[in-house]
């Protein structure tokens, strides 16, 4: 109550105006007020207040990214929290009141069933909480049937269409968007490790992928929590590590691919929009074309896992591009030189002469 003293109360009436002042406050003998729905999902996934994330990350850190949080936040403030009612009790939610929270999202047509599912996995994960805590009766049932949905595959440019572009991109684009395309077409990188990559994990004709870039989580460890190795033709490790030099705003930073505003990390979407808007300038596809078809930067990820395919043990192919599960290790000793030249060779062979480059070997061999 802000009475720091240690001293003894000794007066009666010293005490009894303590407890009193302890009762106005509502500091002894006060009843929690019951939790509204409303309340609990609005905090549930913050990121800084959230009990259920100090729990996970503590029994295994890491589990929960804070933009994994951020997503399911955004979605639930935007979409959940506006139709319900800011006076129902969590401990009254029924599985007919939560199917009529999916049909409301359905009937406002506002979000894609896919992004309702996402909204309706959100919510259950929160009241499966709320179960666990005692705060929702454990015969209440939280399982919403999903809706039906029909993913959109993603596209990939046919390999004309890619000759055309690359060419068109090396001489007319954007360098860096070039050498971003490039690079994601030969190794299969994810922009978030474009987002990442810095020139000290470059090295001659290999890169070591050990960071990926999230906009709150930031530097991170990549998706599938393992670093692997990528071979990449020297001539485009070489532009890489010119291109980090050239960053006049942090002379002293490493960073590949850095904003020409900030000098640091470019935005989520910067990939996929310069690539799209280089696409279209080129006059290959329209920009109708390019959304009905889902042309994205993750397309060129799809595009290396198809031209290397059958040239490239599966195995080896899986730990290149990123698929596999398990950590690197001395897998990679064993498989290396052998295994990572195989990627090599493929790439020379299936990649390279289709947009008009040639690789180091190759060029030597000419001279």
């Amino acid at each position: 109550m802000g009475n720091l003293s240690d001293l003894p109360i000794k007066r009666r009436d010293e005490a009894i105006l303590i407890c009193k002042k302890a009762l106005d406050e509502g500091l002894i003998f006060s009843k929690n007020l019951p939790t509204t729905l409303f309340v609990y999902l609005n905090t549930f996934f913050d990121w800084n207040t959230s009990s259920y994330v100090q729990k996970r990350n503590l029994l295994d850190p890491g589990s929960i990214s804070p933009d994994y949080m951020a997503t399911r936040q955004n979605l639930i403030k935007n979409h959940i929290l506006p139709i319900i009612q800011t006076d129902l009790l969590l401990s009254k939610v029924t599985t007919r009141i939560l199917e009529d929270l999916q049909f409301s999202l359905v009937k406002k047509g506002a979000i894609s069933h896919s992004t309702i599912n996402i909204c309706m996995q959100a919510v259950s994960l929160a009241l499966q909480e709320a179960k666990q805590n005692g705060l929702l009766d454990n015969s209440i049932s939280i399982h919403i049937r999903p809706l039906t949905c029909v993913h959109k595959m993603r596209g990939i440019l046919g390999e004309e269409e890619l000759t055309h572009f690359m060419k068109y991109l090396k001489a007319q684009g954007e360098h860096r968007i070039y050498l971003a395309c490039l690079l994601s077409l030969l190794t299969g990188m994810r922009s978030g490790e474009l987002r990442g990559l810095q020139s000290t994990s470059i090295h001659d004709g290999l890169i070591t992928v050990e960071y990926a870039y999230a906009n709150k989580a930031g530097l991170k460890i990549p998706k599938g929590k393992k670093t692997r190795l990528v071979p990449c033709p020297l001539f485009l490790c070489k532009e890489l590590i010119s291109l980090a030099k050239e960053n006049i705003l942090v002379p002293t930073g490493n960073l590949v691919f850095w904003s020409k505003k900030t000098g640091v990390y470019v935005s989520s979407h910067y990939f996929c929009q310069r690539m799209q808007i280089e696409l279209e300038k080129s006059k290959i596809l329209t920009k109708e074309e390019i959304q009905q078809r889902n042309i994205t930067f993750h397309s060129l990820r799809h595009m290396a896992n198809t031209l290397l395919r059958g040239s490239v043990d599966e195995h080896i192919l899986r730990m290149t591009i990123g698929h596999s599960s398990e950590q690197l290790s001395d897998l990679y000793t064993h498989l290396s030189q052998r295994g990572l030249k195989s990627v090599e060779l493929a790439q020379q062979n299936n990649i390279l002469p289709l947009i008009g480059e040639i690789s180091d070997e190759a060029s030597e061999s000419k001279e």
